[in-house]
């Protein structure tokens, strides 16, 4: 998939070099903000000073777009990064025909040299051209070095170009684009790294790990280190390795063996095939002794449900396969084996807790042909908790009825820690409180960069189709969120299963 973005993103052309450099691996710049990324990788040169690729990645859907004369949809991102008395500016434009929804990761590569190792102060100022918003961020980059020098392994994309700003050593390095822990859902993943030595004897270890520190067979090596730069590209197949997060681990160590310098990079790896080849540990259950301790045996599609909002991204595409297989015993030893992981202290009261919540969510959100936690509002409460804030407008003559949900803090198992997120909610059917989710900050969440046009009945006048006001402008949806009601995410009754 990620090959596809990289192809993709090549075609429009962005390949222009540009000098920067950030230390940030990921911005989320405010709640309804831009996710922008600047990813630094330092090596050495041959003469000993550092220089460091800088990947900046843009998640153009969480850009602010406008209509072009044509009826097509562009965005654009101004950034400004400054480092010591060196600056320089890029731009990211993005064009779509419709909604943005579905727009890819941009990346470009921007390179910068240094005379000597030492840590720089680094600003960034970014700027959407389309909404004026503008975000400013500090922090310091530290080089340090010793005669020796280890970088990262750097993830990269099985795409392969020709293009000078992307060749290392002779051979195409082109990065995994992410805002976060790079994703691989095919079987090879490939890395690149390189050691500097300035004179002395050491070998590069290098070998692939799980969670566990359970060393993946196949991948494991040594390099002999010569003076001056040692490059290595590694690929691996993965194929009928389980699903999970992995880490790539370097280290050089010297003439006695000792590990001198170290590294890790951490990914995700899913197989849409590991149903075949997923096991888990303890007996197989037959219906007497799930029903013994988990629930009824009839249910067990349900819980399967019932759980996915909680689940990691790799427990959901077992559960997604789960769904489509007729064997009900593997699926009551996922579900079991579910909670003796999450649990391990008290599984079976942890599970009863949890689906307490479900009752209680469907209460609030389900109905008489749906169950609450199989509605976008129950979803987002069971994944993610109560929100923070709500703002609930049934009765808006110029709007379909809607609710704005505001997490000041936003947890889930599948994404890293978020701040300041929103989900907006809308009913179109007007029948029985059957909201959908239009639009979400938040990382992984459907986005529509037009959902004040989609949540608006159009019934205003003017020359602006967009308009949702009789002011022919945009309302400031959500702009009276001070005065709603706050339910509170501390202590409350979710809280207590949702760690």
């Amino acid at each position: 998939m990620q090959g596809e973005i990289c192809n993709y993103i090549w075609g429009m052309g962005i390949k222009r070099l540009f000098i920067a450099i950030g230390i940030l691996s990921a911005i989320s710049a405010a709640g309804q903000g831009v996710r922008f990324g600047l990813h630094p990788v330092a090596y050495a040169s041959a003469q000993g000073t550092p220089y460091v690729d800088v990947y900046s990645t843009l998640d153009a859907s969480t850009l602010a777009y406008e209509m072009d004369a044509d009826s097509s949809w562009s965005g654009s991102l101004v950034v400004r990064l400054k480092m010591g008395d060196k600056w320089d500016a890029l731009a990211f434009k993005y064009r779509s025909q419709d909604s943005a929804s579905g727009a890819p990761l941009l990346l470009q590569k921007s390179v910068l040299a240094f005379e000597k190792w030492s840590s720089v102060p680094v600003e960034v100022v970014l700027r959407d051209e389309v909404s004026g918003q503008q975000w400013r961020y500090e922090d310091t980059l530290t080089l340090a070095s010793e005669g020796l020098y280890l970088s990262p392994a750097l993830l990269l994309d099985t795409l392969e170009t020709e293009l000078d700003l992307y060749q290392k050593s002779g051979t195409s390095v082109v990065p995994m684009a992410n805002l976060g822990i790079p994703l691989y859902t095919k079987d090879d993943v490939a890395w690149y790294a390189e050691v500097f030595v300035d004179s002395g004897q050491y070998v590069l270890r290098y070998q692939l790990s799980d969670l566990s520190g359970q060393l993946v067979p196949g991948t494991y090596g040594f390099k002999r280190l010569q003076d001056g730069v040692n490059p290595l590209k590694i690929q691996y197949n993965l194929e009928g390795v389980l699903s999970g997060t992995y880490a790539v681990e370097l280290a050089v160590l010297d003439a006695t063996g000792n590990a001198v310098q170290s590294k890790e990079t951490t990914f995700q790896w899913f197989d849409d095939n590991m149903l075949s080849k997923w096991e888990v540990d303890g007996p197989n259950l037959d219906k007497e002794m799930f029903e013994a301790r988990w629930g009824k045996w009839f249910l067990i599609q349900d819980y399967l449900g019932m759980i996915a909002p909680i689940a990691t991204l790799s427990d959901r595409r077992i559960l997604m396969n789960l769904k489509d297989q007729p064997d009900t015993a593997l699926a009551a030893k996922f579900i079991a084996n579910f909670w003796q992981n999450k649990a391990p202290e008290n599984p079976e009261v942890t599970w009863k807790g949890y689906l307490s919540i479900v009752d209680k969510v469907d209460e609030e959100f389900g109905s008489k042909t749906v169950k609450g936690y199989k509605t976008q509002m129950g979803r987002v409460f069971l994944q993610y908790g109560a929100p923070s804030l709500v703002e609930e407008r049934p009765f808006d003559g110029k709007n379909y009825p809607y609710q704005i949900w505001q997490y000041d803090q936003l947890k889930s198992p599948s994404t890293p820690t978020q701040q300041n997120q929103v989900f907006i909610f809308v009913d179109q059917e007007l029948i029985g409180r059957q909201y959908t989710l239009l639009h979400s900050s938040a990382i992984g969440e459907v986005k529509d960069h037009k959902w004040q046009y989609h949540l608006s009945r159009h019934t205003n006048a003017g020359p602006n189709i967009d308009a949702t006001s009789t002011k022919y402008g945009r309302d400031n949806f959500g702009e009276r969120i001070s005065n709603s009601l706050i339910i509170g995410n501390q202590g409350t009754w979710f809280d207590m299963y949702n760690n």
